[in-house]
């Protein structure tokens, strides 16, 4: 008898012990980068510059977070109701998917029920923005253009903050 008291008081003695340990946070939270709103207007801008200097037609410009919510909007004068849903669906698919919205079109192409996907544009004009070192960030998405305007567009304002995407990682 006096046994199988010592060893439940052993047990009940080790109890809090183990739960302690177990519940210890981590020693260091592991941080991501995040795409700023400072950094999402500087993007825009220079969209707008870019369609400015080449004279392009007007666009809408939309960059969302790696969280596939939307950061930033700006519309140029003169573009069509239209755009702006359309650029913040190329922006919110290049975001949520992490790849070119005119890469997710091929994937549309090859199966009709991925275009049912909440969230996913197949049409060209939306980005994924990286680190790079390759971290997500979101997604940049442009309208009111040709597809391949609005593509250069948002690469042009992926390349004017290029030494802004650099992280501890690279």
């Amino acid at each position: 008898m006096q046994t199988k008291i010592h060893t439940l008081v052993m047990l009940l003695s080790c109890g809090p012990v183990i739960s302690v340990a177990a519940a210890e946070p981590p020693s260091r939270l592991h941080s991501k980068p995040q795409l700023s709103m400072a950094l999402a207007q500087k993007m825009a801008m220079a969209c707008v510059s870019h369609q400015r200097n080449n004279n392009g037609p007007p666009v809408d410009v939309a960059i969302y977070d790696d969280g596939a919510k939307l950061i930033y909007f700006i519309a140029m004068d003169g573009t069509s109701s239209g755009t702006g849903p359309t650029a913040m669906a190329k922006a919110e698919s290049a975001a949520r998917f992490r790849f070119p919205s005119a890469e997710i079109g091929g994937w549309v192409k090859g199966n009709p029920a991925v275009g049912h996907v909440p969230g996913l544009l197949g049409v060209r004009g939306g980005l994924p923005i990286f680190t790079a070192s390759g971290k997500p960030l979101g997604g940049i998405g442009v309208s009111g253009a040709p597809a391949e305007v609005d593509e250069k567009c948002a690469q042009a304002a992926i390349d004017a903050v290029a030494p802004e995407l650099k992280d501890s990682s690279s």
